[in-house]
């Protein structure tokens, strides 16, 4: 098991195969994936190649797709990481993101983790650049992206009619020129 890095409340590590079920408990949850990617569910399929390419992207990128574990249970409760997708346009180098179970929303455990997450991308993995995809009617996961240091930088509408905010952070030495 590789522990990137923990908080006061969570341990945040590596993504493991033996994950399937609980990561697969987020992924495939309709309520969970309504503000994800196309915003249907997962197959239990598709979360393994997900694992698997998270596994790889860590000993290739050195960041990925990392489980989130609670430090007072032991328990899986999320996902969170820095990973590279369609949605990246030079000169961003990752983009941020996270999901908890339905039962750890509203404790401030996003926050805690995403604001963590982002530290560990610009100090451990040298990002300059980090960008999160938000619908604009996650109203929560906006708030949780502001409050872990993330700026509102541009809402963009899409040919089908679909609209992403793009929220946006830098290590300081950089301005966001997308």
């Amino acid at each position: 098991m590789t522990i990137l890095f923990e908080t006061e409340r969570l341990v945040v590590r590596e993504l493991e195969v033996d994950d399937l079920d609980d990561f697969y408990a987020i992924t495939g949850d309709a309520e969970l994936s309504k503000y994800m990617g196309d915003r249907q569910p997962l197959s239990r399929e598709i979360t393994q190649k997900w694992i698997d390419i998270s596994i790889n992207n860590y000993r290739t990128k050195g960041y990925g797709c990392s489980a989130v574990i609670a430090k007072d249970d032991g328990a899986f409760i999320g996902f969170c990481g820095l990973v590279y997708s369609d949605n990246i346009r030079p000169p961003v180098e990752a983009e941020l993101i996270y999901a908890l179970l339905k039962r750890c929303w509203g404790r401030g455990l996003a926050t805690e983790v995403a604001g963590a997450m982002l530290t560990y991308g610009f100090e451990k993995c040298g990002l300059k650049r980090i960008m999160a995809t938000i619908d604009p009617e996650n109203t929560a996961s906006a708030r949780v992206v502001t409050k872990a240091g993330m700026t509102f930088y541009k809402n963009e509408v899409y040919e089908d009619g679909e609209t992403t905010d793009f929220y946006v952070i830098t290590d300081g030495s950089s301005q966001f020129d997308l």
